[in-house]
């Protein structure tokens, strides 16, 4: 294939912009900083403005000179994090000048009243703060004392009542609640911060950044300098970070602006004023249609006024804009440190993007409840909904032409090794992330801030190979970077229908399918005004989905009642989790027939009604089984693949997630004229082409049958395509593929030395130890040295690999003085079929540590650490052609 061509020819495109954290330092420093970038291959960086004490001053201005200017000359390309504080929406100061254009929240206060009452009255004017607007005042009726439910009828204006601070009403007999209803900028979240749904708020970020920078480096927009950054804007209608800031909770402030206020005045006409009460407290059948038309009207206004006004500015001036938002534990949908609703938030920007920090992913801790720095939920949504998101906007929303960010590696601590971020890595890529920003370069060392910091002053004794890591990152993003994406089915984004009621999260149907390696993207309500269905097959842009899966919600989008309800004659099949919804999201019924359009599955046996309909539309052009019979795995529930189709064939990577099984796996190749098979590893860039007219399928509807194995942590790479085309490209063609004959354990007596010229005697026949465990070296950072020597008989036709089973955190591998290379990610092995000698062989075996040892770091004590060293003895893997 031809971008499989490219990287083996060295060439790739960029896909790794890394945080710089920039922090006031003279150029030079600066400087060396970018030439330890480009030693690991990366040709873009993100500036993070966030810690410069001089932020769009003298200072900063010096420094940007100097970075474009060497970026221009290095061929670098340079994004920049928009703001002075985080989060964005600090806009240098520009609310310090502007406090008319901060953030403004809508407000309740409330007291009981009863009637009859003839001319009661309330103080009422100390609720209302100094910068306060009276929206009105109403006395709603109470339908009993044992709950905070409120009647939806029978309300009373008193708003014009009021007179000299006081209200003044007469009431019918009955329980009162009296609501007086404002707004104000004070109490809510973070002071002096951009309001998202106000344009002319959002206009102050522009103006106090965006502009200035324009208006000094124009030259440089659309070459040198790439873009913006936004990093995690929210709402911020409360303080701290509650993921679970929604509609229905009691003494909460509300995100508001006079757009929104013109919006619902236009929607709710008369009623305006008396339905927000249900804003809060539940106002009989009402609630559902009021929530959803708040929600709606608030989150599209995010687009309108933030994202997408910022994205436009951006596209004006050449340039692109990306960032993330808060998604953790489900966040995504709601409102505090989040934005409403993942979906309307992105699509202003040129690529979708999502983080994970604060160890929110952990290899093994898939379920619900999983202790991370900021909380302890959950686990399920960070594994299984996380990065389909980012991936799912990718494919879905036009202008990000598939491209998926994700910052990674941040905070998780100096215990955060090379081994664990290529797990990471592995874990954002075969869910589709395609773009990265490595958390982060710092050159002040050591800095306390979110470690790990990559190169730490050249006191990262890993750096070496990260250097590694980051080009397995780059060429594995070119590789799954081409084509269009293949998935069996579509999810509904549970957003909409969570903001009204009870709704199943999409990660749960999407997990059911993951663990039987099927795909999904999860695409929200807004999208079915674009999408079509042709012969039962659902169309959103270029991508094919074989089924609709509904989570199980309460209340279910109207716009998704009257699609599938429109596409009955298409035959688009739709399966819906557990039972049926109970209403709209409007409050309206369901038609008396919609339990005719859709099939009731349950999460068990979803993946294989998803994998039928997959098959039946030809669409499964790649399966996995456990052993060749069937189309669908029964124990592989942590082996992961995703799917390309190019113009030549299909792009395939798998990775086995389990921190302990192997996984042992049937691959199924559905089109016969996809007869030739490449595996690609990008740690090392090679390839190696077969022929698979030789391999069968044992499977009715499929044509080429691959046998492989994987262990924990472990990826595969592939490509197939015509065997003509491979040759035609001058790929060599394989005999035929390697099987593993036997594994030989070297019992070896290491010495091993460490830099201050200590050493250590390891017995063959004794466990090998941590080397920084009780008794070793536990304050020791830097490398352990291990060298030893092996006889071994070589056999023609045998192809040798050296693995090591276990080892922490990475280790440089040099046999008989050839080096052959860095090894992260443990069990790992490299060819050595070349190196190893028959007869004595000497191995010399560097083994990094982290810092954690030595800095003890704050973020680390959430992480559990490996044993360092070789603890392990490594193994030699013989593989015959047969």
């Amino acid at each position: 294939m031809k971008h499989l061509q490219a990287l083996l020819q060295g060439k790739c495109t960029s896909h790794i912009l890394p945080f710089l954290w920039m922090k006031g330092e003279d150029n030079e420093t600066i400087g060396k900083e970018l030439d330890k970038i480009e030693k690991c291959g990366i040709r873009e960086v993100c500036l993070e403005s966030r810690p410069h004490p001089d932020f769009c001053g003298p200072k900063w201005w010096e420094n940007l000179d100097f970075i474009c200017a060497e970026a221009e000359k290095r061929g670098l390309r340079l994004w920049i994090l928009d703001d002075k504080k985080f989060p964005t929406g600090y806009a240098n100061g520009g609310f310090e000048k502007h406090p008319e254009k901060s953030k403004l929240y809508l407000v309740e206060r409330h007291m009981d009243i009863m009637g009859p009452c003839r001319s009661g009255a309330v103080l009422v004017e100390n609720f209302i703060p100094s910068d306060g607007r009276l929206l009105g005042i109403l006395a709603v009726p109470k339908p009993d004392g044992q709950t905070l439910a409120v009647r939806g009828s029978g309300i009373l204006d008193l708003t014009d009542t009021m007179e000299n601070g006081f209200v003044y009403f007469d009431l019918p007999e009955g329980a009162y609640r009296l609501f007086i209803l404002f707004t104000t900028r004070t109490g809510g979240g973070r002071d002096h911060y951009m309001n998202l749904i106000d344009s002319s708020s959002v206009k102050v970020l522009l103006d106090e950044v965006y502009e200035k920078h324009y208006a000094r480096y124009s030259k440089y927009f659309g070459n040198v300098i790439a873009g913006f950054f936004s990093d995690e804007p929210e709402l911020g209608n409360v303080k701290g970070y509650p993921f679970d800031n929604m509609l229905g909770q009691k003494d909460i402030r509300l995100p508001w602006s006079d757009e929104l206020e013109r919006k619902l005045t236009e929607t709710w006409k008369e009623e305006f004023l008396t339905n927000l009460p249900a804003l809060w407290y539940d106002s009989e059948e009402k609630t559902t249609k009021v929530r959803t038309e708040y929600m709606d009207a608030m989150t599209h206004l995010v687009h309108t006024c933030f994202s997408n006004q910022i994205g436009s500015w951006c596209q004006v001036h050449g340039v692109e804009y990306i960032g993330h938002i808060i998604e953790d534990d489900n966040a995504h949908a709601r409102m505090g440190c989040s934005i409403g609703h993942y979906f309307r938030e992105m699509e202003g920007q040129h690529m979708a993007g999502i983080d994970v920090v604060h160890h929110q992913i952990v290899p093994g801790f898939t379920q619900p409840v999983h202790q991370w720095i900021a909380g302890d939920r959950d686990g399920e949504f960070f594994h299984f909904g996380l990065a389909k998101l980012g991936s799912s906007a990718a494919h879905i929303q036009k202008n990000k032409k598939d491209r998926a960010l994700c910052e990674i590696f941040g905070n998780y601590g100096w215990a955060e090794g090379n081994s664990f971020m290529k797990w990471l890595t592995n874990h954002m890529l075969v869910r589709g992330i395609n773009e990265f920003t490595p958390h982060a370069f710092s050159m002040k060392y050591p800095d306390p801030d979110c470690p790990p910091h990559f190169y730490a002053g050249g006191n990262n004794p890993g750096f070496e190979c990260f250097t590694w890591l980051m080009q397995y990152m780059n060429r594995s993003a070119h590789f799954l970077s081409n084509g269009t994406h293949l998935a069996d089915a579509a999810i509904l984004y549970h957003g909409e229908s969570e903001w009204c009621g009870e709704a199943m999260y999409f990660q749960k149907p999407g997990r059911a399918l993951m663990e039987k390696q099927l795909d999904y993207d999860v695409i929200p309500a807004d999208i079915f005004a674009e999408a079509i269905v042709e012969n039962g097959v659902l169309k959103i842009l270029d991508k094919t989905y074989a089924s609709l899966i509904l989570p199980y919600v309460q209340c279910l989008d109207e716009r998704v009642v009257q699609f599938i309800e429109a596409n009955q004659k298409n035959k688009l099949k739709v399966y819906i989790i557990d039972k049926l919804p109970e209403k709209t999201t409007k409050g309206t019924e369901l038609p008396e027939v919609f339990s005719k359009w859709v099939e009731i599955v349950t999460l068990d046996n979803l993946a294989q009604k998803a994998v039928a309909e997959s098959e039946k539309h030809r669409m499964r052009k790649l399966a996995v089984t456990d052993n060749g019979q069937g189309t669908i795995s029964e124990n592989l529930q942590d082996l992961r693949m995703i799917v390309n189709q190019t113009e030549e064939g299909l792009c395939a990577m798998l990775f086995n997630e389990s921190v302990s099984r192997r996984a042992d796996f049937a691959l199924l190749v559905q089109d016969e004229k996809l007869d030739g098979l490449t595996l690609y590893d990008p740690w090392f860039n090679c390839a190696k082409s077969f022929d698979l007219k030789s391999y069968p399928a044992q499977t009715e509807g499929y044509a080429h049958q691959i046998l492989g194995s994987l262990e924990p942590g472990e990826s595969c790479f592939l490509c197939l395509e015509s065997i003509k085309h491979i040759k035609e490209e001058g790929q060599k063609i394989e005999p035929d593929i390697l099987r593993l004959e036997k594994q030989t354990t070297l019992y070896i007596p290491w010495k091993v030395t460490i830099k201050e010229g200590k050493t250590l005697q390891l017995k063959a026949d004794k466990e090998l130890p941590n080397m920084n465990g009780r008794g070793y070296f536990p304050a020791y950072t830097g490398s352990y040295l291990y060298t030893g020597s092996f006889t071994w008989k070589k056999n023609e036709g045998e192809h040798y690999s050296l693995k090591f089973p276990e080892a922490a955190d990475c280790l440089k591998v040099k046999l008989n003085g050839e080096d052959v290379g860095y090894l992260a990610g443990f069990p790992a092995k490299v060819e050595i079929t070349d190196a190893l000698l028959d007869g004595e062989n000497h191995l010399e075996i560097k083994v990094d540590t982290t810092l954690v040892w030595k800095l003890k770091d704050g973020a680390s004590t959430h992480l559990q650490i490996p044993a360092t060293g070789i603890t392990e003895a490594p193994v030699i893997e013989t593989y015959m052609r047969y």
